[in-house]
């Protein structure tokens, strides 16, 4: 146990048995109380899913960043080396010209080539990537033609959501109706309006198809 603890029991995980107390940074200045196994866990969530580098220590109130000495010092073979690695492919991606293979090899270069030989061959897999656009190759198309293409796509789709949807007045995303009645609720905030008028159901707007429907019912 770290001489700058005292504690039996991980603040975080509530464990007595086996604990294994140390000081995480070299600036904390607090008692360690949380314990390796849960800094390790802590370690690996910021870095494997978190995707970050400057991991502050897991301790209450601790502001402290642990330095890549520190997690050395603290964290398993497993996760330091895969602490390691995230370092690596973060320092190596600052570099303009490098690109990630687009085929599933996990293989990465730098393309001395750049615009103007724009096809990337994996070294690792042999695969073809575009090193402009940083996708699989865009085989039967110059750059020029893919970036058209793309457009065009754009175009489309920005055509079709116009024509085809209605924007929930709720959160404003886009909604298709495919059939059924004009009372639509909202998948992604629950908000129920009409189809027609847009208005918050059971209200209707009074030029409203639905509205004139209802009135000609009640006056017959």
């Amino acid at each position: 146990m770290d001489e700058m603890s005292d504690m039996s029991e991980c603040l975080i995980c509530y464990e007595t048995e086996d604990r294994d107390f140390r000081k995480i940074t070299s600036k904390c200045s607090h008692r360690a109380v949380v314990c390796v196994e849960c800094v390790n866990k802590h370690i690996k969530n910021q870095s494997n899913e978190k995707q970050i580098l400057e991991i502050p220590c897991p301790t209450k109130g601790c502001k402290k960043k642990m330095e890549r000495h520190d997690i050395k010092n603290i964290a398993t073979k497993q996760v330091f080396e895969a602490y390691d690695e995230l370092a690596y492919k973060i320092a190596i991606q600052r570099i303009p010209e490098f690109r990630w293979c687009k085929a599933p090899c996990g293989a990465g270069q730098i393309h001395i080539g750049k615009d103007e030989a724009p096809i990337v061959i994996c070294e690792g897999c042999g695969a073809h990537s575009c090193y402009k656009h940083e996708v699989a190759w865009h085989t039967g198309q110059t750059c020029k033609e893919y970036d058209e293409s793309i457009k065009q796509s754009d175009f489309a789709t920005a055509d079709y959501i116009s024509r085809e949807t209605k924007g929930c007045p709720g959160c404003s995303i886009p909604i298709e109706k495919d059939g059924g009645c004009d009372h639509i609720t909202c998948t992604k905030c629950s908000h129920e309006f009409c189809w027609l008028c847009l208005y918050k159901h059971p209200s209707h707007k009074p030029t409203c198809r639905k509205n004139q429907m209802f009135n000609g019912y009640n006056n017959v």
